[in-house]
């Protein structure tokens, strides 16, 4: 038992940070569901609270409306139709009714929604929060490791990117954290299939083939649509720098033909409904970015990297920073940042260069450059309509 204990000490204490910080729900049974916002901000609610509280109801964070307003609600709304054996196309409940499955958001086809199944729903709900940051801490601290990190490093790390400010801002949505949690083990896959080219084919021996198949079908599938695009070019382009570093084998590169057009397959009944459904979306129209206060990272709120409440924190109805809080926070820990310049130094040169270059390339695109604006200005499809912050990711 000791044996087994130690040596997953690291994977282990991955797990006691994750029970630390949702020490409120499993001890205190309180929910990581905004639901104060409910009887807060929104009327027959308020109305009928109005007699003990004539001025509302008091609420954390105005800005966290949209688990309750529409994840929630959505995510239900598909757990009760595939428990009575329907496929989810349609949402007969807002408006005079909206495609549902087209709805990327709505997510129904997720694998990991097979834990909502779980009765009570807001039980469930909680294991599902609850789960983003252990995958998440997990899946990097794998791949990590097979980067040949001391097991500290990599467990700083993965508690970095599990509990940093991105993961913090969008626990609650339950769906944006869930798509970016797979990025490590995507990946740890590209990393296992470039270096082994022992099967040529996708086959059942080689597992990791596999493993980078149903990565980006569980991404795809967990519902956010701009953040899945995040990954899947990021890891596109790694796998170029792997294939050019490993010596441009073409029978490497063929390794990955069969699985992303598996994975086209698996997802095209997500994928294609809602290309339709973009198609035939307003959302173009009715938006001016670049003139839009925190359509991309102000400068000055690049201090949240370092200092994420330096504006003040909407929780606590102070922040004075420009809308939206949550849109820029980078922060991973003052040490984290520390060694992660220090990495700089690093002896595998290769490594280091191709991951600083993401991050410039990312805040290139993130603040508001004249290169950012390009994409805008020449009213790229989907680009054009996805808020830049988000690069932080």
């Amino acid at each position: 038992m000791m044996e087994i204990v130690k040596k997953n000490l690291f994977l282990i204490a991955i797990l006691f940070a994750v029970l630390f910080f949702f020490q409120k729900t499993l001890i205190s049974g309180l929910l990581p569901i905004p639901s104060d916002t409910i009887v807060g901000l929104y009327h027959p609610f308020r109305d009928f609270y109005a007699k003990d509280y004539p001025r509302g109801v008091p609420f954390k964070n105005f800005l966290i409306t949209d688990p309750v307003r529409q994840i929630i609600p959505w995510k239900s709304l598909a757990i009760n139709s595939l428990s009575k054996l329907e496929l989810p196309l349609w949402n007969p409940y807002e408006m005079a009714g909206k495609p549902f499955l087209a709805n990327f958001q709505s997510s129904p086809l997720y694998p990991l929604n097979l834990l909502l199944f779980i009765k009570p729903f807001e039980i469930s709900w909680s294991v599902f929060i609850i789960l983003q940051p252990f995958l998440a801490g997990i899946f990097l601290f794998l791949y990590l490791k097979n980067l040949k990190l001391d097991p500290r490093a990599a467990l700083l790390g993965s508690i970095s990117f599990a509990f940093g400010g991105f993961s913090i801002a969008w626990f609650e949505w339950g769906n944006i954290v869930h798509t970016a949690l797979w990025l490590p083990l995507i990946l740890l896959s590209i990393d296992k299939i470039v270096l082994s080219s022992k099967y040529y084919v996708l086959s059942i021996k080689n597992r990791w083939q596999w493993i980078f198949v149903f990565s980006l079908v569980f991404s795809l599938f967990a519902g956010h649509l701009q953040i899945f695009f995040y990954v899947f070019i990021f890891s596109l382009v790694y796998l170029l720098f792997r294939w050019f570093e490993s010596g441009r084998k073409k029978k490497a590169l063929s390794l990955f033909i069969i699985p992303y057009s598996l994975f086209l397959i698996l997802t095209l009944v997500q994928w294609f409904p809602t290309l339709q459904f973009i198609n035939l979306s307003g959302r173009s129209i009715d938006q001016s970015p670049l003139t839009t206060a925190g359509w991309f990272i102000p400068f000055q709120n690049l201090v949240q990297f370092i200092a994420p409440d330096f504006f003040g924190n909407p929780a606590t109805l102070n922040y004075f920073g420009v809308w939206n809080y949550a849109e820029f926070v980078g922060y991973i820990g003052v040490v984290g940042l520390f060694l992660a310049a220090c990495s700089i130094l690093s002896k595998n040169k290769k490594e280091v260069l191709f991951f600083i270059g993401a991050i410039i390339i990312s805040l290139l695109f993130a603040l508001p450059t004249p290169i950012a604006k390009v994409p805008f200005e020449l009213s790229l499809p989907f680009i054009m309509n996805a808020q830049p912050t988000r690069l932080v990711f």
